[in-house]
């Protein structure tokens, strides 16, 4: 049976309108011409302007609007930018919390097992814990006090 010409007309339509977006097509090719090389890309601006979460392997990462890789799928997971700090990310990498910045630079290398947001408790710091242990963290990501167990 021969598909009628507008519905392939359609079907191309649908393609351009995912590459617009920045989705990985049917065939497999990006907005740029290239061969893609994740398991999935959401559209840009989800997370982080101009910036798209690309999966690989079950692994987060991210990509610009150029297809230029700035975070590598490394993460776990990676939490909306601004919910615990302004310009930072919450990231989980096997099973541990850090922050990624703006840049895509990793500010807090992923170490704790919880993290609270910056204010909670203490102006401006933000409180770490791993395992019974906790300690504060300032807004440029460093411990300002040791591990200490809390009674």
């Amino acid at each position: 049976m021969k598909i009628p010409k507008f519905i392939n007309q359609k079907a191309e339509a649908m393609k351009k309108l995912i590459l617009l977006f920045g989705l990985i097509t049917f065939d497999q090719t990006s907005y740029f011409g290239q061969t893609a090389s994740y398991n999935s890309i959401e559209c840009y601006g989800t997370i982080r302007y101009n910036w798209a979460l690309v999966e690989l392997d079950g692994k987060f990462g991210f990509i610009d609007k150029h297809g230029k890789e700035i975070v590598k799928p490394k993460y776990d997971k990676i939490w909306d930018f601004g919910i615990y700090r302004d310009n930072w990310a919450l990231v989980s990498l096997n099973g541990k919390l850090g922050f990624i910045d703006t840049k895509g630079r990793e500010i807090v290398e992923p170490k704790y097992d919880s993290i609270e947001s910056f204010g909670i408790k203490h102006e401006d710091y933000a409180e770490v814990k791993i395992n019974d242990k906790f300690a504060l963290i300032d807004k440029r990501g460093k411990e300002v006090t040791q591990m200490i167990a809390h009674e």
